[in-house]
């Protein structure tokens, strides 16, 4: 994946410009772009499970919707297209680069530049190309909480628990981000990180059940 082409290099600019950059320097920050990409990838989503899966409910297409969108993903997504490295921080927020939360901002208010940069349809078909190929990737795991998934997983599958370790915690004590690690049988199964310990075990939960299930036989 390629970040898309932009006729206006200020919105892409802004689009990469946190708010502790933003505060420093007297320049627009990307928060409003991010609340105009949210709703273009939402109905991106929502449009994907709706054409794939015909016979899929509401209340389960609404599940799933909510996982192919959540910040785990669109995080991973941020980090394929070298977001975090382009992210405009203050001097004072450099440790936010690594911070899933602040690379999902990234991500949507990237949509919402380009949206406005080259029109809803653009838009829209850059978002699907990238979520077509998830949709059937979230769809195969567990609806609900992913820690309560996969720990009813290990157990049907390997016996025991899941351990989740704090492998790092970075930022000052007022905005730390959280990395922790989920095993079984001491092996590490998935890693997440998060603003808060729940958050990071959430995300290592998921990253270990799409492993763990892509290599059952």
């Amino acid at each position: 994946m390629k970040l898309p082409e932009f006729k206006n290099q200020k919105l892409l600019q802004q689009a990469l410009t946190h708010s502790s950059y933003a505060r420093e320097h007297g320049v627009p920050d990307n928060e409003r772009l991010e609340f105009l990409g949210d709703s273009v990838i939402e109905f991106v989503a929502r449009d994907l499970l709706f054409e794939k899966y015909p016979n899929m409910d509401e209340g389960e297409m609404s599940k799933r919707c909510d996982q192919l969108v959540d910040q785990r993903q669109l995080a991973a997504i941020a980090v394929d297209l070298g977001i975090p490295d382009l992210l405009r921080l203050g001097y004072g927020a450099q440790h936010e680069r690594n911070n899933p939360s602040v690379q999902s901002d990234a991500f949507e208010a990237l949509i919402g530049a380009y949206r406005l940069d080259a029109g809803i349809q653009a838009a829209y078909d850059y978002a699907k190309v990238i979520f077509s190929p998830l949709v059937d990737q979230v769809t195969s795991l567990p609806p609900g909480d992913p820690v309560s998934a996969f720990q009813e997983f290990v157990q049907a599958n390997f016996g025991g628990l899941p351990e989740y370790r704090e492998l790092s915690s970075t930022g000052p004590d007022n905005a730390k981000t959280f990395e922790i690690g989920v095993y079984v049988n001491d092996q590490c199964c998935g890693i997440g990180q998060g603003r808060s310990k729940k958050d990071a075990r959430k995300q290592a939960a998921w990253e270990a059940l799409r492993h763990l299930q892509g290599n059952r036989p």
